[in-house]
């Protein structure tokens, strides 16, 4: 099965889907990943919080932690990332050339403007495609007047670990969200979501279409 995991940062699929992406990759399946922008990020005052090099490099170790290694980086604005025809046609592209059976986004009601603008536009390149999860936004992107609905889950407790040293890979983040307050932050939430389904670990999904077939490496994970 091949998957592709759509995010507008280096660091959204990790801390979303890393734990599930791990588990197909642990299971023999092909997964691939589109960033839609370097991820340099400046603060409000002009100061470089991280350069694109350092998010670069910082992404792509967190990727490999997590067994992935077909990565696509585009250099679309960080946090201006628009539901537009530039962007719907990239990921048309790349769902064109690679053939996912499955595709993961953003939940299109992320408080990001870029996390919203490439979920609308995933959703725009993938409207032949059958099945499409939505991946769960974390505080502060998650406190939206439409809240995610957990509609599929994942058991990710053999995959945990690699889930949280992809977050550390991501050191510039690491600091700026609080240290190990938020790797305890995103750990929590996946032994909530664990809870919810009698598990010790899971990740949790939010369903715009799914194809329901009977072939026995189809579905699950």
């Amino acid at each position: 099965m091949k998957i592709l995991a759509v995010g507008a940062h280096l660091d959204d699929i990790e801390i979303a889907c890393g734990g599930t992406l791990a588990k197909a990759i642990e299971n023999g399946h092909q997964v691939k990943v589109l960033i839609m922008s370097k991820s340099g990020y400046t603060n409000k005052d002009g100061s470089v919080q991280r350069s694109d090099e350092v998010a670069v490099k910082e992404g792509t170790a967190a990727l490999h932690e997590l067994g992935i290694y077909d990565i696509d980086i585009r250099d679309f604005p960080t946090k201006d990332i628009p539901w537009c025809s530039d962007v719907v046609n990239v990921i048309d592209v790349c769902i064109s050339d690679y053939n996912p059976d499955i595709i993961f986004t953003h939940h299109p009601f992320d408080t990001h403007q870029a996390h919203n603008g490439v979920s609308n536009a995933t959703i725009s390149a993938a409207r032949r495609r059958n099945t499409v999860f939505f991946y769960e936004p974390i505080t502060p992107s998650g406190r939206s007047y439409v809240a995610f609905r957990p509609q599929m889950y994942v058991d990710i407790e053999q995959t945990i670990e690699k889930k949280v040293r992809a977050l550390r890979e991501h050191k510039t983040e690491y600091h700026k969200f609080g240290g190990e307050d938020w790797v305890t932050g995103v750990h929590a939430r996946c032994g909530f979501r664990g809870y919810e389904i009698g598990k010790k670990y899971a990740e949790a999904f939010e369903v715009l279409r799914l194809e329901l077939a009977f072939d026995a490496d189809t579905l699950l994970l």
